[in-house]
């Protein structure tokens, strides 16, 4: 992996941050996360699968409190927060993991 790749990816952790601070929507959280992961564009594929699982898992749980179909009720706090600390640990995994091929 790349620099350039490290550095898209460590980004994740500051809009994780802005989430938890209030200044940043789920929504918006969940949009940031995939535009930085595809401009990343990282070609290790369990990095990729990593990510789409957890991701995938955010935008569901997203789904479930802004989406008129959403049944109230649905939306998991715990599960959300288990989510998003599953990505901060992914985030740190990836930036800080060596990779064949890496420089």
């Amino acid at each position: 992996m790349e620099d350039y790749q490290r550095g898209l990816i460590g980004q994740m952790a500051a809009r994780l941050d802005l989430y938890d601070s209030g200044e940043v929507s789920l929504p918006k959280l969940v949009e940031d996360l995939r535009g930085l992961f595809d401009a990343a564009d990282p070609h290790e594929l369990s990095v990729r699968d990593s990510f789409q699982w957890l991701w995938a898992d955010l935008d569901a749980e997203s789904e479930l409190r802004t989406e008129p179909w959403a049944p109230p009720g649905l939306a998991d706090d715990a599960h959300l927060s288990g989510i998003l600390h599953g990505l901060r640990s992914w985030v740190t995994s990836v930036t800080e993991a060596t990779y064949p091929g890496s420089a």
